[in-house]
């Protein structure tokens, strides 16, 4: 095996893919472990200290998902006390009870014993209620992936939305279990833009830093204003293509923030060292996911500004085979990279093909030439 090195520029896009109902999974770089503790979870009192409380609202999405997250995904339908279920609080029960079967499924949305809703079609959705320890009661969407012989899987497919300093925000359930709170495991949108982050200790909203709990319920979020060291993250500007940087989220420690959402080209951030997680480019005709590939963290300091320089030009790397006077390249091996080294992968529509040009080194002449389709 032998590795190939080329260059590239192409009009970066991306449609930050994700197991949306019938959609692809984008597959960023494995999470690192969080640190203990949740800085998200509202415990009592927090009005006392500070901490001013909005009531959200529920908003479920029956059809035509439209938040991509850069994490999370479906989960199994699973068995329980002889029966099936997802695994939600139904207080006294072991989840919301359902029957699967090769080609529908049944579900108790009231958990009243009766089998109300029967969804027979990958992304088919259905509304149920969820009942937490404390006896409170919550609406909760949930859309279906058909797998083969009756083996379901589901995902949340609703938010709880509230506006902070004149900006939506949604909080959603990234890892379809009930709870709200669970940094880095749920997600927040900011500003409802279509995309979704972790859900982070510390949002920016209208320009402004806030420190970020969640009831575990979604029914109610909490903020107060960030005191800590700032300085700026110009991720926009700096990024070179021929399309629009749409999504660029960044962590730091318990913090994940879009950098491409904002009044201003520069976000305001907390200090210190920021690693890309994933985003989105698009063009008009053509979009690419992105994830953290070989990129390098940035450091942020304190009323200072830190300029992203990503994007174009573009390399290629690739795997091949030399057998005889065949040369083969494995489609799986092929890696695109920006400038900071950034990877772009799932190109929509699939029509990436590089033309692959194979010389003879003693001779100086073309050996081979081929299209290469990542299809």
């Amino acid at each position: 095996m032998r590795v190939g090195v080329a260059t590239l520029a192409f009009a970066l896009a991306a449609s930050l893919a994700f197991a949306e109902g019938g959609g692809t999974v984008a597959k960023p770089d494995k999470p690192k472990p969080e640190p203990q503790g949740n800085p998200n979870r509202a415990e009592p009192g927090l009005e006392d200290q500070g901490w001013k409380a909005y009531e959200t609202t529920y908003v479920p999405v029956l059809k035509d998902w439209n938040i991509k997250t850069f994490h999370g995904g479906y989960a199994a339908v699973t068995s329980k006390d002889g029966g099936q279920i997802m695994a939600l609080p139904v207080k006294g029960k072991p989840g919301v009870s359902v029957k699967a079967e090769e080609f529908a499924i049944e579900v108790d949305g009231n958990g009243d014993g009766k089998y109300d809703e029967r969804l027979k079609t990958d992304g088919a959705a259905c509304l149920v209620g969820v009942v937490y320890e404390d006896g409170t009661m919550a609406p909760y969407a949930v859309r279906f992936q058909k797998g083969k012989g009756g083996a379901w899987s589901w995902q949340r497919s609703g938010y709880w939305t509230a506006t902070v300093n004149k900006v939506p925000i949604g909080i959603l359930d990234n890892n379809n279990n009930g709870k709200y709170d669970e940094n880095g495991q749920d997600a927040v949108s900011v500003g409802l833009t279509g995309y979704a982050s972790p859900l982070s200790a510390v949002v920016n909203l209208g320009g402004t830093l806030y420190e970020l709990k969640v009831a575990e319920n979604g029914k109610k979020v909490y903020v107060k204003e960030y005191a800590g060291e700032t300085g700026k993250l110009d991720a926009l500007s700096g990024h070179k293509s021929l399309g629009r940087l749409t999504s660029a989220i960044f962590q730091n420690g318990q913090t994940w923030i879009d950098a491409a959402y904002g009044k201003d080209k520069a976000v305001v951030v907390p200090t210190g060292s920021w690693e890309f997680l994933g985003g989105e480019c698009k063009s008009a005709t053509q979009s690419a996911l992105m994830k953290k590939g070989n990129m390098q963290p940035v450091s942020v300091t304190k009323d200072e500004t830190t300029k992203v320089a990503w994007g174009m030009d573009c390399k290629i790397d690739f795997d091949f085979d030399l057998n005889g006077s065949t040369v083969s390249i494995q489609v799986t091996s092929v890696h695109v990279y920006g400038a900071s080294g950034e990877e772009y992968h799932t190109f929509a529509p699939p029509t990436f093909t590089p033309v692959v040009t194979v010389w003879n080194s003693k001779t100086g002449e073309q050996a081979q030439k081929g299209k290469m389709a990542l299809c």
